[in-house]
């Protein structure tokens, strides 16, 4: 009879310990079965930079960059996209519902707070966020960029997916290394409607932060007629982190004296 008992306790305890690893399988599946959902060349792209479950697992990132003669830090919770901008002068929150500048308005200057919140985490996240809910995709031709061959996606919103579902981009990815190299970008915060006029954005160097390749650097060029124009800027990215662990709510919380920025 001890034995008999003896030998149920030791099954109770294998079936426990094989319960974790059950649940595990099912979030891999479910996440697999995503990734099976995009396009062959952005599952392609997703994988050279690092893996669509590795990014999935994150929960914070942080990053800095040279603003106006000082610097400015961001800090973005991956699951709802909150955000923090730390400037030299002022402080840029996105709570889940509102975008607040502290201490007022302007102290962040003329340029909508609203439209600027999310815009560089975007730029610095691709192509990740390229795999969001509300997506459309259509694999364009190639295109060639000094001299280089790339595979073009194009990238569209479903209606009323973020403040500016009219915007759309065009991911270049390289044919050999499947790294998202240029991005074309279109900007229809203002005026609300559908453009051609295109922005250029060449990612020329990617750095390696916790298994995900981010840029380092990106260089902004002018578009026209289907060529790269002159360079208009660089930016240099620094002190890049991916954690597991998220920010308090409270982090994000708006201060009393701060303003809203409205939507424009």
């Amino acid at each position: 009879m001890k034995k008999l008992l003896l030998l149920g306790f030791i099954l109770s305890i294998i079936i426990a310990c094989q319960q974790p690893e059950t649940k595990n399988q099912v979030i891999d599946t479910a996440n697999e079965s995503k990734t099976k959902d995009l396009p062959a060349l952005l599952q392609k792209a997703l994988k050279a930079h690092g893996g669509l479950d590795r990014w999935n697992e994150m929960k914070t990132m942080e990053y800095s960059f040279p603003k106006e003669e000082s610097k400015e830090q961001q800090v973005i919770d991956l699951e709802n996209r909150k955000v923090m901008l730390i400037g030299k002068n002022y402080k840029v929150g996105f709570d889940g519902a509102d975008v607040w500048v502290s201490p007022n308005l302007a102290a962040f200057g003329k340029r909508s707070a609203r439209f600027y919140h999310n815009l560089i985490f975007y730029f610095y996240a691709m192509p990740f966020v390229l795999a969001d809910d509300g997506i459309n995709y259509e694999q364009l031709p190639e295109r060639s960029f000094k001299d280089k061959e790339y595979a073009a996606l194009k990238i569209s919103y479903q209606s009323g997916v973020g403040d500016a579902p009219n915007d759309y981009y065009v991911a270049h990815f390289s044919k050999t290394t499947g790294l998202m190299e240029y991005l074309l970008y279109t900007v229809t915060y203002y005026s609300k409607e559908k453009s051609e006029k295109f922005n250029a954005l060449h990612y020329s160097e990617w750095e390696t932060v916790n298994g995900l390749k981010l840029p380092k650097k990106m260089v902004s060029y002018n578009f026209e007629n289907g060529e790269l124009g002159e360079m208009k800027y660089e930016r240099v990215f620094s002190d890049a982190s991916l954690s597991k662990d998220k920010k308090p709510t409270s982090f994000f919380a708006k201060p009393e004296q701060a303003e809203i920025s409205p939507l424009e």
